[in-house]
């Protein structure tokens, strides 16, 4: 009984584990969502890490805020997932996601912004 069990459970999760197609899917869709970034004097580099989005900054435009929570609804909308948009300094070019320092994250989910640390 306990054998079986372990059987239905280990079929069940891996099923719901994201394959690599579908991952590099979403890493396409992320990357043709953002790439007006290009466009801004101020982005220096744009990187694609699964569900998230990192962007290398020098400077800060005037509409800093505005530009990072519609990235954040632009990439959520565009895969229909949680998407999280982190925000860094241009020479942080190997910054690890979710590691120190970071100028600021911003999190958004169904088209929707959920968090963000972007107020100033």
């Amino acid at each position: 009984m306990i054998r079986f069990l372990f059987i239905v459970l280990f079929l069940v999760f891996s099923l719901n584990l994201p394959t690599p197609s579908l991952a590099k899917s979403l890493e396409k869709e992320l990357k043709q969502s953002v790439k007006y970034l290009e466009e801004i004097p101020e982005v220096k580099w744009v990187k694609v890490k699964r569900n998230s989005v990192i962007v290398g900054w020098k400077g800060f435009p005037p509409r800093f805020n505005l530009i990072n929570t519609a990235v954040a609804l632009k990439a959520s909308q565009a895969t229909g997932r949680t998407v999280h948009v982190w925000s860094v300094r241009h020479t942080q070019k190997n910054w690890i996601i979710g590691t120190r320092p970071f100028l600021c994250k911003t999190t958004a989910r169904n088209g929707k912004v959920k968090e963000t640390s972007c107020n100033f």
